[in-house]
């Protein structure tokens, strides 16, 4: 085959890998483009909108617990948004990768990275709001900044351990249809577990979401 790929070798490649979408051209070409311009909105309201929210609750208001959620929530966000613009330059340029296999598993992990952080904090508000109701004497003698801090660091250790895999398994590869195209993809070939870890951390975040309403 074009790049020796064995049957063993087993490559998932994302969808939006595939600019023609099968036989729907057409409107594989006016998702990319809805695409484009919603990254691009997202990321100059995100850039701006997150960091002035930084700005603030990191600068100006008084720390506070509920000010120590929104901020790490802001930089969760900041971070994604701002790395948006790859996205953009991928699909502009016909789901070519120039940026390098670094630059591909970074923005893939900080992705993913945003995702368990946003959900964890969430799930954590949700928490402090029924514990601050539930036992006001406690909230009162514990609930405070530096321990809102600490659990918001936990947060993001915990964020950072499940989308680690993402930082090992996210790969280039020149396309097997396309000269001077690079490709950034999931080589889940690396791995057999992966897909099952994958399911799993899914599955941890939906439970999460659904326990927190």
């Amino acid at each position: 085959m074009a790049d020796n790929i064995t049957s063993e070798e087993i490559l998932y490649v994302d969808y939006e890998d595939d600019p023609e979408f099968g036989d729907h051209a057409a409107l594989g070409n006016a998702m990319h483009i809805l695409s484009m311009v919603i990254y691009s909105i997202s990321f100059l309201l995100g850039v701006m909108g997150n960091g002035l929210v930084i700005f603030v609750t990191g600068f100006r208001m008084k720390k506070t617990v509920n000010t120590v959620w929104f901020l790490n929530l802001a930089i969760a966000d900041f971070v994604f948004t701002f790395f948006l613009p790859l996205s953009v330059a991928y699909m502009a340029l016909g789901f070519h990768w120039p940026f390098g296999k670094a630059l591909c598993k970074i923005n893939s992990t900080l992705a993913f990275l945003n995702m368990f952080a946003s959900v964890f904090l969430l799930t954590i508000i949700s928490i402090d709001r029924c514990v601050s109701v539930m036992c006001p004497v406690w909230a009162q003698n514990f609930r405070n900044p530096r321990m809102a801090s600490l659990v918001a660091l936990g947060i993001w250790l915990a964020a950072l351990v499940l989308s680690s895999p993402y930082l090992a398994f996210r790969d280039t590869r020149h396309s097997p249809t396309k000269e001077n195209t690079t490709l950034c993809f999931n080589n889940f070939a690396l791995s057999d577990d992966f897909e099952s870890e994958e399911s799993f951390n899914f599955a941890i975040l939906y439970m999460l979401q659904i326990s927190s309403l």
